[in-house]
């Protein structure tokens, strides 16, 4: 078996990684703005993982606790994003691995949050309101030319999901 360092493999998964993300984040009819405002990442750490750049032209190579954000803030399994996520790992990932194979979502259709979903406490964490105030505030800080710290006077994505509250993800009413 080759050495860990000697492993060409994961850009092939990484850019995998990036198409099952961008499917996603466009199936949910989100901007990279607006799925930046949802993770409290940046905007710019969506688009190098959706096209699989990091540092020094080396391949992205997204932390975990990255994963898990994203996954969370479009309401998918962790395992949805991960491509060949049931599979041994190859050398070379397939170009059309996509997460474990699963059933999911199961009898559901994949569209973009609606706000019945709050009332219910079921399906997608947080409403279309979300999103347009997000992009208000961007709006916002735009025009004052300033960009204020992320996450403050911007709604978050509403707590709820397995494994506790990380501390900063409850909408205050």
């Amino acid at each position: 078996m080759a050495q860990e360092q000697d492993w060409n493999g994961w850009p092939s998964f990484g850019l995998s990684l990036g198409r099952n993300l961008r499917r996603l984040r466009k199936a949910r009819r989100l901007t990279q703005d607006d799925l930046a405002e949802l993770t409290g990442l940046t905007r710019n750490t969506i688009s190098n993982i959706e096209r699989n750049l990091g540092n020094a032209d080396t391949p992205g190579d997204p932390r975990l606790s990255t994963v898990y954000r994203l996954a969370r803030a479009l309401d998918v399994p962790p395992a949805v994003l991960l491509p060949a996520g049931g599979e041994m790992v190859a050398d070379i990932c397939p170009a059309d691995a996509y997460g474990i194979t699963l059933r999911w979502p199961a009898d559901t259709v994949l569209e973009p949050f609606r706000a019945e979903y709050v009332d219910h406490g079921t399906g997608p964490r947080y409403e279309s309101v979300v999103v347009d105030e997000a992009r208000e505030v961007r709006q916002s800080r735009r025009k004052r030319g300033t960009r204020a710290a992320r996450g403050k006077g911007t709604p978050a994505v509403e707590g709820g999901g397995q494994g506790g509250d990380d501390g900063g993800d409850s909408v205050t009413e």
